[in-house]
């Protein structure tokens, strides 16, 4: 598996000639607005606007939800898989709404229509559904580092399932060029382009612009200027994600990470972060 992808540091080992060729085609599709992006359908983009917006009701989102019945089959089986359902079946999605709340069920309809529509390749698939994981379970920790901070957490979650949504742009544009790569290769190729690559999705998307500061500042949430309390809590929703796939969640291993004290997070607010880490693990294994 690629190690970039799976959430280390990207190698950094000497290009070849393939890899060359690919950068240089890669960069030029996406300087020239030329990189194939997929289309959110049309129900998906109306779920995610009621994400930030207010007034949004939950007669609304159900009917949103209603008119795609691949959409609806998709919601039922998550809240009724064990970590979500409880004690009766849920048949309906007014049912799920009133029992999961308004934000569950949206953040549900919003992570399906993201990975039906973006997280797909061919001969790159165990790479895509290994980054589509690290989304999920960046967007969730993210949301509970939101929780503790006071913040907006469907914000954060939004945030964390797009941090890395480049990845999947590029393995499908190596895919369908028919590029021969190393594992190590697409690494290089991921870590040089994950960013404009996934700027120019929520830009065509036309997402909130907190999301494209996210992607961008990703290696310097200081840089982020007025947002940077808002990247700093994806940034660490990230790193928290990374920690969980090493089985290194201890308070220990945190409290000392520039990030974690940036967002003043003391040892018991770490302590009670953590905790959340069984229920992470099974909900990403839910949702994906």
């Amino acid at each position: 598996m690629s190690e970039y992808l799976s959430g280390s540091e990207p190698p950094s080992s000497a290009p070849v000639a393939e890899l060359v060729g690919a950068s240089a085609r890669l960069g030029a599709a996406i300087d020239n607005g030329e990189l194939e992006l997929p289309v959110l359908p049309a129900i998906a983009v109306e779920v995610l606007a009621s994400s930030v917006d207010d007034q949004a009701d939950a007669k609304r989102l159900a009917q949103l939800i209603q008119q795609d019945q691949s959409l609806a089959s998709h919601v039922l089986r998550v809240v009724n898989t064990p970590i979500f359902r409880g004690t009766t079946e849920i048949v309906a999605l007014q049912q799920a709404i009133a029992r999961l709340g308004l934000g569950r069920i949206r953040e549900i309809a919003l992570t399906a229509s993201v990975g039906e529509t973006v997280f797909k390749a061919s001969t790159y698939q165990h790479l895509s559904d290994a980054a589509w994981k690290k989304a999920l379970a960046a967007g969730l920790w993210s949301k509970e580092v939101a929780r503790i901070l006071r913040k907006n957490v469907e914000t954060a979650y939004l945030c964390g399932l797009l941090h890395n949504i480049g990845v999947p742009l590029i393995l499908q544009f190596i895919d369908k060029n028919q590029l021969s790569l190393e594992a190590s290769e697409v690494d290089d190729l991921v870590a040089q382009y994950l960013q404009p690559a996934g700027e120019m999705l929520v830009k065509d998307w036309n997402l909130p612009e907190i999301t494209a500061h996210v992607i961008a500042n990703l290696h310097d949430f200081q840089a982020a200027q007025e947002y940077v309390d808002e990247v700093g809590v994806v940034i660490a929703g990230i790193r928290l994600t990374e920690l969980m796939a090493l089985e290194e969640l201890e308070v220990e291993a945190v409290v000392e990470e520039t990030i974690f004290q940036f967002l003043n997070l003391y040892p018991e607010d770490l302590e009670q972060l953590l905790t959340a880490s069984e229920k992470i693990s099974a909900t990403v294994e839910s949702l994906s």
